[in-house]
């Protein structure tokens, strides 16, 4: 069932996928629109999951599901999995690839490869208060604190430290 996403309890599971790409418009509109569909007939142990999906900044696809109701069994996971496979084959875009990192430059949504975004943190483009996505949040009050984080807050700076200046 579909439920507005300010309805959705702050515990709500959330599954975040990163496109390859920004989305235009017009395909994030057909993207909600599909999802849309998905969630009315998305069950799990034959029980109605209330769900809701939503795409910000043309470039992530957020699936919310209030697990109160019922929780989302394996079977259901591997149907939004499938969903979304699809989505990536009928939008020819990379929505699995963990090894693509997001960052705000100027306020502007970017992505970069691992060898490109480790350049970038070397040449300094990419600082200890750049915006990085946490794409590994879980739950809805995560995503609304969690996600978008200065680059030394985030994990992502155990991977990619930032180099001392002589």
């Amino acid at each position: 069932m579909i439920t507005p996403i300010k309805d959705m309890p702050l515990n709500s599971r959330v599954w975040i996928y990163q496109a390859s790409r920004e989305f235009s418009n017009d395909e994030s509109e057909q993207i909600i629109n599909r999802s849309n569909d998905f969630i009315n007939t998305w069950y799990s142990h034959n029980e109605e999951l209330r769900a809701s999906v939503e795409i910000r900044y043309n470039r992530f696809i957020i699936i919310y599901v209030d697990e109160s109701i019922a929780s989302v069994g394996g079977c259901s996971l591997d149907k939004s999995v499938r969903f979304v496979k699809s989505i990536e084959q009928e939008f020819q875009v990379a929505l699995f690839d963990r090894m693509n990192f997001a960052y705000k430059d100027n306020g502007l949504v970017k992505s970069a490869n691992k060898a490109e975004f480790e350049h970038l943190v070397s040449e300094g483009i990419i600082n200890e208060d750049t915006i990085v996505f946490n794409n590994l949040v879980s739950t809805k009050d995560e995503l609304e604190h969690q996600w978008e984080i200065p680059f030394k807050n985030s994990w992502h700076q155990r991977l990619f430290p930032i180099p001392h200046k002589v």
